[in-house]
């Protein structure tokens, strides 16, 4: 109907263009009359046009309008399904991983150097700290799991390869998430909160009693078995809790093993950990909390083996804001020489911790104690379980978001001179000093 009513308009309109052409040519030869009248059928040409034109516009517009309304309503669910789709081509891009098979992975490096070695003072130089790969696969909306593995040298200069966390959890919800595998022994506030990774924290190491197994440290910092954890939010704060029980431990070659495979004697190790957060007011950044657990220990002494009653109870602070890092642990020790004379053996340790963060760095002072019964194989047996203490003084400085520099310097000092044992070198074979002072810098990142 459109094309119909267009046909007739164009030829109207080209005649008009060629009688108004012709005019000119015509006008020498006809009256002014005549020309009056081609005048006129002209202005009636053009009103002709014009009416012509807006019926055309009109039936344009009402085409359009019929045609949208006949289209069919789109589908709601479709749409929900495009969107949705879209948005996990948009995700997959962005992380490149699929929802399926996703294994997010991060890590720590660090190299340190100084007069002394930074965990085994008897070498001096620069050394390769370690290099830290923390896996957290995706397994479902509640299964959750943590991996960690560690490549680092030792005192020789070999590199080892060790599984420092595997876990593998179920989350109920905030309140409640069951780990099993081996994880960090929750105690404290240190062992938990400030891993493997030394970029974490503002501090150039751990206080020496309180360090992993295999750097120097004394007590069980890892735990093969199950762990229960959660936060149970109140109106000013967070009440958290922690139980746990595992293997019981071992100490083989100098050092505190975890017994991943299981243990000789079959006793387990059982502990808590219960702790408030403030969160708002006054009190915002403080957590306090109490520790303990009991342990059967044994050791690989061929000669006299040993089975210790291992008992703890400790006590910690943190006041931890933007301004502030402070931190206070505090562990006694109550043990029992199950396989020796009667009688309990007692040990106490601590360390207080200041730290400011300014714009321009983090500046720290730490003092630690260790004040360890040399009558409890648990510490005697142990290559680095002397008494001591420590004083530091430290900075940190941030390169970027994921690198920086860290200068400490301290003076140690061995409280114990021991002797060698059948089981033991004494101090002085071993070339641990009886005190020494460190100048140590850290270059730690993290990706």
């Amino acid at each position: 109907m459109l094309n119909k009513l267009l046909i007739p308009a164009r030829a109207i309109a080209l005649g008009v263009v060629l009688s108004t052409a012709s005019l000119p040519a015509a006008a020498d030869s006809v009256s002014d009359a005549k020309l009056d009248e081609l005048q006129k059928k002209l202005d009636q040409s053009m009103k002709m046009i014009e009416a012509l034109a807006a019926r055309v516009k009109e039936l344009e517009a009402h085409t359009s309008t019929a045609t949208v309304a006949a289209a069919p309503a789109p589908d709601p669910q479709r749409l929900q399904a495009v969107e949705q789709k879209v948005a996990q081509i948009e995700t997959a891009n962005a992380t490149r991983q699929s929802d399926d098979s996703g294994l997010p992975i991060h890590g720590f490096a660090d190299v340190n150097t100084g007069n002394y070695n930074l965990y085994f003072p008897y070498f001096k130089g620069t050394n390769v700290g370690s290099l830290d790969l923390y896996l957290t696969p995706k397994i479902g909306d509640s299964v959750v799991t943590l991996a960690e593995l560690i490549f680092e040298t030792g005192p020789d200069g070999t590199v080892g390869t060790d599984l420092e966390r595997f876990q593998i959890g179920y989350q109920f919800n905030d309140q409640a998430t069951v780990w099993v595998g081996r994880f960090h022994t929750p105690y404290g506030y240190v062992n938990t909160a400030l891993h493997h990774g030394v970029w974490l924290a503002d501090a150039l190491r751990r206080p020496k009693f309180a360090n992993f197994e295999d750097k120097g440290g004394v007590m069980p910092a890892h735990t093969t078995g199950v762990w229960v954890t959660g936060a149970l939010r109140e109106d000013n704060g967070k009440f958290l809790y922690d139980f746990y029980t595992g293997n019981g431990q071992r100490i083989m070659g100098g050092i505190v093993d975890m017994q991943n495979g299981g243990n000789e004697h079959g006793a387990a190790m059982f502990g808590s950990r219960l702790s408030y957060q403030f969160i708002g007011g006054a009190a915002d950044g403080l957590l306090v909390g109490v520790n303990g657990f009991t342990d059967k220990v044994n050791d690989d002494n061929p000669v006299t083996p040993a089975l210790i009653r291992l008992n703890m109870v400790g006590a910690y602070a943190v006041y931890d804001t933007d301004t502030w890092e402070h931190i206070i642990e505090a562990y006694s020790f109550r043990d029992k020489n199950l396989n020796g004379a009667p009688g309990t053996l007692q040990s106490e340790m601590w360390f207080a911790q200041f730290a400011y963060r300014a714009r321009w760095g983090v500046p720290y002072i730490r003092y630690e104690r260790a004040n360890l019964d040399q009558a409890d194989p648990y510490f005697n047996e142990q290559t680095f379980g002397a008494s001591y203490y420590r004083s530091a003084l430290g900075v940190r400085f941030d390169i970027n978001a994921k690198s920086s520099i860290k200068f400490e310097v301290a003076h140690t000092r061995n409280t114990d001179d021991r002797p060698a044992t059948d089981y033991r070198p004494s101090d002085a074979e071993i070339g641990l000093p009886q005190q020494f002072n460190e100048i140590l810098a850290q270059y730690a990142v993290r990706f």
